[in-house]
């Protein structure tokens, strides 16, 4: 009786007519899709990524190639860590100013790698990466410097750059693709390749 004294606008008389009409209602409301038209207007979200390259077998190194090679790499950074943090170099001596870093741009020094920080180590071997995008051969200076700052970049990487590192895999795969013979720049990608596919685990991805 509260109730409807509460509302005086609503007729007493209609609400089991309203309740069983409420009853009735479905609880789910199914709505049917034309599904070709969805797919019409579906966008695609996820880029298609080509596959790595392929090239011939004799071009590719060896298991026992690559597992002594990764093997020395791990102790390189090993060793470069532990130099690192041992101090043996003063700060004036890893630091170094711009007529001395122009002077040395064209190879990766130990003092020079050392003289940056984590972020700025990780910001270069990105744009060196990207230097590659569209990258005919692979130099000697080039290949130098990412081998230096992988040796001295600091893992776990982020997403974006691990994005990086399987597009220097894929860059090298479709450079060496390209070769009939091995030569100093296959040996390169080679050591890149190994670096990227399989001690940072890109090629498992």
């Amino acid at each position: 009786m509260e109730f409807y004294t509460r509302c005086p606008d609503m007729d007493r008389s209609t609400m089991p007519k309203h309740r069983w009409e409420t009853l009735q209602m479905p609880k789910v409301k199914v709505v049917k899709l034309d599904s070709n038209k969805l797919l019409k207007e579906q966008t695609d979200y996820m880029p298609k990524v080509a596959d790595i390259a392929n090239c011939p077998q004799h071009l590719l190194p060896s298991k026992q190639w690559e597992d002594n090679f990764l093997s020395d790499f791990s102790e390189l950074r090993a060793a470069l860590s532990r130099f690192e943090s041992s101090n043996v170099q003063n700060s004036s001596s890893l630091s170094m100013d711009k007529e001395e870093s122009s002077q040395c741009s064209n190879e990766p020094t130990v003092s020079l790698v050392l003289g940056m920080d984590s972020v700025s180590r990780t910001s270069m071997l990105k744009n060196r990466i990207r230097s590659l995008q569209y990258a005919t051969t692979l130099s000697k200076d080039e290949c130098s410097w990412v081998f230096a700052l992988c040796v001295a970049v600091d893992t776990p990487f982020d997403a974006d750059t691990s994005s990086y590192l399987r597009c220097l895999l894929r860059k090298c795969a479709s450079l060496r693709s390209e070769k009939l013979e091995v030569d100093d720049e296959v040996v390169m990608l080679n050591i890149l390749a190994t670096i990227s596919g399989r001690y940072f685990g890109q090629l498992e991805v």
